[in-house]
């Protein structure tokens, strides 16, 4: 029993702090990338930002695991130490904090379901999912639901834009339920960070351009989504949407002239050839680090557990 409670404290305490170590990382280097490049591919974005979590995940899979089982006898009279016991405190701390932002943020959207309606009225364009209507305090559309997305059209929004309009801001919601985007933003909120908070800001808006592009296909279209984000974003009040929701104007979006700018000035889109091959080196990074280091880091792992539990 001793045996596998060391196991299981060791496994939250590396996870932790392997995290915060790698968090701590990303936001040094999210700092020299904001001064000294461009990165504004969503994806991209996304992917750096999430690389904590993953690689955190690796050293404890890949790693840590291993290590402990390999190497640390099950039958020992090794108790447990106060620095294995403060660890695995703040993983606990960390982890339980993460899933109750996590719970109340989909209990949030549950009661936007509830009070919702299915949308009866004609939108001039095709829908493919779920589709309510929801009278709020200003004209927002926005997408909920992290397995069955669905989509919500507030009274206002529907009074407000024309025909044309309504139609482009739904294809912009339905670019964000095929991008799996509110699941992509709970993981980002698990992957929270103090430091981090200008890299999140930075994929969100990333995220709804990216979203822009995908629902636009020629320049009426793209004039029509303009218009649309120009009427909505001049409201003087905007519809309040559940925090793990996107929506066509977000309230921590800022100024939408950027996107009109963008959508005013379109142009089809390019091959994004070195966007990919980026995603896939950063991808590839955690994993290839690991492969080549892995026996000299479960050597350090064993040692370190050593410390832990000594």
């Amino acid at each position: 029993m001793m045996y596998w409670l060391r196991f299981g404290m060791f496994a939250v305490g590396i996870l932790f702090l392997s995290y915060a170590l790698l968090s701590a990382a990303l936001a040094g280097a999210w700092q020299w990338l904001r001064r000294n490049s461009r990165v504004e591919n969503a994806d991209t974005l996304f992917i750096l930002r999430v690389m904590p979590l993953l690689g955190a995940v690796l050293v404890l899979t890949l790693v840590a695991i291993p290590s402990f089982w390999s190497l640390e006898p099950s039958a020992t009279d090794e108790g447990v130490a106060w620095p294995a016991a403060l660890l695995f405190t703040a993983g606990a701390g960390w982890a339980i904090l993460r899933l109750v932002h996590i719970v109340r943020s989909s209990r949030q959207a549950s009661r936007f379901f509830a009070l919702a309606s299915p949308l009866r009225r004609s939108t001039g364009s095709p829908i493919e999912m779920s589709a309510y209507e929801f009278r709020g305090v200003g004209p927002n559309l926005f997408v909920a639901g992290l397995f069955r997305p669905r989509l919500f059209v507030s009274s206002e929004a529907l009074e407000l834009l024309d025909a044309q309009e309504l139609q482009a801001a739904i294809l912009h919601e339905l670019a964000h339920a095929r991008s799996r985007d509110n699941f992509k933003q709970v993981l980002v909120h698990l992957s929270a960070f103090p430091s981090l908070d200008s890299l999140d800001r930075k994929w969100l808006q990333a995220v709804e351009m990216a979203a822009d592009d995908r629902a636009v296909t020629d320049e009426m279209g793209a004039a029509e989504l303009a218009s649309a984000l120009i009427k909505v974003g001049k409201a003087n009040a905007r519809m309040a949407v559940p925090e793990l929701g996107m929506s066509l104007v977000p309230e921590n979006d800022g100024p939408v002239s950027r996107r009109v700018q963008r959508l005013l000035e379109w142009k089809p889109a390019q091959s994004r050839r070195s966007s990919r091959i980026t995603q896939l080196c950063l991808l590839l990074l955690p994993i290839g680090v690991l492969a080549i280091n892995l026996a000299w880091m479960m050597a350090q792992m064993h040692r370190f557990t050593e410390i832990l539990f000594q």
